[in-house]
């Protein structure tokens, strides 16, 4: 997916939002800030959003000094989402369909994006779990996945965001445990899940993790490293969670599955769904 013009005020509150993680130094943020702006302004439109959110987080790491400007939130993230999932895992095992209330739960923990917003707490997800059981899905795209998931002797799931991922790994509790390899980022970016969020969240115990060697939020595939490639390239399924992996692989030559909530109004209009909508979209593979 292209960028649009719509994305550079939200790179530029999106600096913004990191740099009150970690200073208070105004001289420093309005430094930062123009490094930002000149960053934007020079940015190919035709590249992906993840690749101008990537050079702006360097320049925010470079600038402050702060390796993972977002430790503290991912850390308070995973915490509530555990939390939740100890009363998620009751209702997943005892619906009717578990499987389909585990993918409810996985798409619902899509609501801890802070590339989106810096301001979110407990109260977002107040009626967290009621919200879950009641909101609309695409029944045949949940039957596809069901069927896909039945089928393959392997599964590379694609991670989004650390908190998130506790409700990734619901969803692959409903999953042979052996197929699934999780991929999460080489290095922190924004709230993305890194190896650490992944071990936090008890992922390791249900999948295989597996670093994709780079900074950048989604999955640029030609930033990462060869074996990544292979293990894209050879899975038989693909599940693709969140906005970032929608933006840098809506493009791709493989069949995959998309996870997401619509949360921005570009990405609505690029997939042709309204802001809100819960997404399990097969992609079936753009021709080359």
């Amino acid at each position: 997916m292209k960028t649009y013009l719509e994305c550079i005020p939200c790179f530029v509150r999106q600096a913004h939002d990191a740099l009150r993680q970690v200073t208070n130094d105004e001289e420093l943020m309005h430094r930062v800030l123009r490094r930002v702006l000149v960053a934007s302004a020079e940015f190919k439109m035709d590249l992906t959003p993840p690749e101008m959110a990537q050079a702006i987080h360097r320049i925010i790491r470079e600038e402050t000094g702060s390796p993972d400007p977002y430790a503290e939130i991912k850390a308070k993230s995973t915490a509530v989402a555990l939390r939740l999932a100890e009363e998620a895992r009751p209702m997943i095992n005892g619906a009717i369909d578990p499987f389909k209330m585990a993918l409810r739960f996985s798409i619902a923990g899509n609501i801890m994006d802070f590339a989106l917003t810096s301001k979110w707490d407990q109260m977002n997800l107040s009626s967290f779990l009621d919200d879950t059981r009641l909101k609309e899905l695409d029944e045949s795209g949940v039957e596809a996945l069901r069927d896909a998931v039945g089928a393959a002797q392997n599964i590379f799931f694609l991670g989004d965001n650390a908190g998130e991922a506790v409700f990734d790994r619901l969803l692959i509790e409903q999953m042979p445990h052996a197929k699934v390899t999780y991929a999460v980022k080489g290095s922190p970016v924004i709230n993305d899940v890194t190896l650490k969020d992944a071990l936090d969240s008890g992922l390791d115990q249900v999948a295989e993790l597996m670093e994709n060697g780079n900074d950048a939020p989604g999955t640029i595939l030609s930033l990462c490293p060869p074996a990544f490639q292979k293990r894209f390239a050879e899975a038989d399924l693909v599940i693709a969670k969140g906005q970032a992996n929608y933006e840098t692989l809506s493009e791709s030559d493989r069949p995959l599955f998309f996870l997401t909530q619509v949360k921005c109004p570009v990405i609505g209009r690029d997939m042709d769904k309204p802001v809100g909508s819960w997404i399990v979209q097969y992609h079936a593979g753009e021709a080359r």
